[in-house]
């Protein structure tokens, strides 16, 4: 595995993942693999060091590889005030990294906003339970075995991660890890529930992860309701009318002793 080579590129639930290999030190990325941003990118990553450099620059290539699997050009892929990558309008991402390995989530922003998060399964660090996770949360963790608790703990952690991430473009504020309930089930997805403290939203959340070696990558995806459209007004006067019409000439005339509220055949009128 060559450092800042492609891990993997594929077509997801949600847009486009790409991953990129990181090494594992804080040696200064290499001038040839700085050579591959754009110039305000990496003029950017030359303020960094150590790993902070690393992660950064592993993240946009991973981005950037995605975003090549769109076949799109984008401007350089700096930060917003709250860290997160600046994308045109039109697009949505997330990048997050894991020592040896970073990730890209790119996706059309008119399917909504994205997340990712990825997560080391090792060591394991219950002891964060209590501060992750709601009652109900606690509540399914402990009825496992043993074995399994910290993977479902994990797992909830990483998805609240990508969670937020998806959430702040409609928040614009850090959101609690105690403001969304996750349910994951067998099938890789999961169910959130969103309890946000001020009240925000309605919003539909999508969630889903993977099992990688040693890790796990979580998605989400949040949109706004779609608006209700008025419902068309069928025109059935009209036509039983014009039916009415149509059965009396038949009948050779119109028949003015029908009774009051039916049609010729019988039939009750709107």
């Amino acid at each position: 595995m060559n450092p800042f080579s492609a891990a993997f590129q594929r077509a997801v639930h949600f847009g486009y993942l790409a991953a990129v290999h990181l090494p594992d030190s804080k040696e200064p990325v290499p001038e040839a693999v700085l050579a591959q941003l754009d110039d305000a990118e990496r003029e950017h990553a030359l303020t960094l060091s150590g790993y902070r450099q690393v992660d950064w620059v592993g993240g946009r290539l991973a981005l950037r590889g995605a975003l090549g699997a769109m076949d799109r050009q984008t401007p350089p892929l700096l930060v917003n005030n709250w860290g997160a990558p600046v994308l045109p309008d039109n697009l949505a991402g997330s990048i997050s990294h894991k020592r040896t390995l970073a990730v890209g989530l790119v996706a059309r922003s008119r399917h909504g906003s994205v997340g990712i998060d990825l997560e080391d399964l090792s060591p394991p660090r219950e002891r964060i339970a209590p501060r992750v996770l709601l009652p109900e949360e606690l509540a399914a963790v402990e009825a496992l075995p043993p074995e399994r608790r910290w993977t479902a703990i994990v797992l909830r952690f990483s998805m609240k991660e990508a969670i937020y991430k998806a959430l702040h473009p409609f928040v614009h504020r850090y959101v609690d890890f105690k403001e969304a309930l996750v349910t994951p089930d067998v099938d890789c997805t999961a169910d959130v529930q969103l309890r946000l403290a001020k009240g925000e939203g309605p919003f539909r959340v999508e969630a889903r992860y993977t099992w990688l070696p040693g890790r796990v990558l979580t998605q989400v995806r949040i949109r706004e309701p779609r608006p209700s459209r008025p419902r068309r007004r069928k025109k059935r006067k009209h036509s039983e009318h014009r039916q009415a019409e149509r059965s009396a000439e038949q009948g050779g005339a119109v028949a003015n002793s029908a009774a009051p509220g039916t049609n010729v055949d019988g039939d009750e009128s709107v």
